[in-house]
């Protein structure tokens, strides 16, 4: 899942500037006992070593993990750790943590990347958390999410928007395209126009396919997907008789690059009608903007915050697989566009790395936690030891 890998990119990048870090998370009974391991780094692409917490909530687990790998009992205790812990911050994603922590007494900062729905049970408890003195602040992905929780009082000095971003390292040395078809069994001779996430339908796996039908003479790679999803576009592409579509399935975030780096255009095609469409932050558009491959994008309200036509890419009209094609021939047949739009790609992605991401979060952070009256909290009384050492 996507917020798993920006989850631990972010820990990563967290750790290397506090001297007290720790990345707490669910596993089974033998991982409890290894913390951080090469399996570990390996699926999610990290280099860095750092303090993982794994909560004994299976008997035994493996990758990828199922989609129910989250269960009640790890946010139980994972509150009980925080308290053991007594932290100055705890930072998390998870809403069911903020609300027990929040009670609790501990100062908390919620990266939330989606909206709220207009229910009165979901309005009232949102209002609750959002007035909470000890949630320091919200951290999202998109100016609309900002509004959106704004809506339900949440204090604008309250929120940090911040895109999603790279890793860089994860992608270096920097792959020859011929090296990279040669690494995972690609074609040397084929177009490759590629795909890289979950196989969801709001995703945009319809168009690709309805593209690919289009243009028989290319050849449409897709990189990831759960199983279930996998049999369902393979059975697609059956029925379609669709033989331009490689389905390549999971790979561990460690193999991405040379994927990436395989193709000669990459394809974010998402659905103007999923629920997030105008929200979203997708992390695999700031990967496909640093390994210099142009990009056809749908023209969605976040993303062209990001994308701009024929600067840094190509947008389409969104689920229109006439438009997706036109912009890929144009790639195609304008090789100086391309390379053009995809060094600009390069030379943007520099300022969204989850390094900077991480300095802006803790520079939200400090601000946040001095605006906090220390008195009304006993947590609080460790700011000095929060700007300090800067335990999270």
């Amino acid at each position: 899942m996507a917020h798993t890998i920006q989850v631990t990119k972010m820990a990563q990048a967290l750790s290397q500037k506090l001297d007290n870090f720790e990345l707490v998370t669910g596993g089974d009974i033998l991982s409890t006992l290894k913390g951080m391991d090469s399996e570990f780094k390996n699926w999610y692409g990290l280099h860095s070593n750092f303090r993982v917490v794994r909560l004994p909530v299976h008997i035994r687990a493996k990758y990828p993990f199922p989609q129910n790998y989250q269960r009640r009992r790890y946010y139980k205790l994972a509150v009980l750790y925080a308290c053991l812990k007594s932290p100055s911050l705890v930072y998390t994603r998870a809403g069911s943590i903020v609300n027990l922590l929040l009670k609790i007494g501990i100062p908390v900062l919620w990266e939330q990347h989606e909206p709220i729905n207009d229910l009165l049970n979901e309005k009232s408890l949102y209002r609750n958390l959002f007035t909470n003195k000890n949630l320091i602040g919200v951290v999202t992905i998109s100016p609309q999410l900002a509004e959106n929780y704004i809506k339900y009082d949440l204090s604008p000095e309250k929120i940090l928007v911040a895109h999603s971003a790279v890793d860089p390292i994860s992608f270096l040395p920097y792959q020859a395209k011929d090296s990279a078809r040669q690494k995972v069994s690609l074609p040397q001779d084929a177009k490759i126009v590629l795909y890289s996430g979950h196989l969801y339908e709001y995703k945009g796996i319809p168009t690709i396919l309805e593209t690919a039908s289009l243009m028989p003479e290319y050849k449409f790679v897709l990189v990831g997907g759960w199983a279930e999803d996998i049999n369902k576009v393979k059975e697609t592409c059956k029925n379609a008789n669709l033989d331009n579509v490689h389905i390549v399935g999971h790979v561990p975030q460690s193999d991405l690059a040379t994927y990436l780096y395989a193709a000669d255009v990459l394809l974010l095609p998402t659905s103007k009608h999923w629920k997030l469409g105008e929200t979203t932050s997708p992390l695999k558009l700031f990967e496909y903007m640093f390994v210099k491959r142009p990009i056809v994008a749908s023209a969605l309200q976040t993303i062209i915050t990001v994308l701009r036509d024929r600067e840094n890419a190509l947008l389409a009209e969104p689920d229109e697989p006439l438009s997706f094609k036109k912009a890929i021939t144009e790639l195609f047949e304008n090789p100086l566009l391309a390379n053009a739009i995809a060094e600009r790609a390069f030379q943007e992605v520099q300022s969204f790395t989850w390094d900077s991401r991480a300095e802006r979060v803790l520079q939200f952070a400090e601000q946040r936690l001095q605006e906090v009256d220390n008195s009304a909290n006993g947590y609080l009384k460790n700011l000095s030891r929060f700007i300090n050492q800067k335990r999270i």
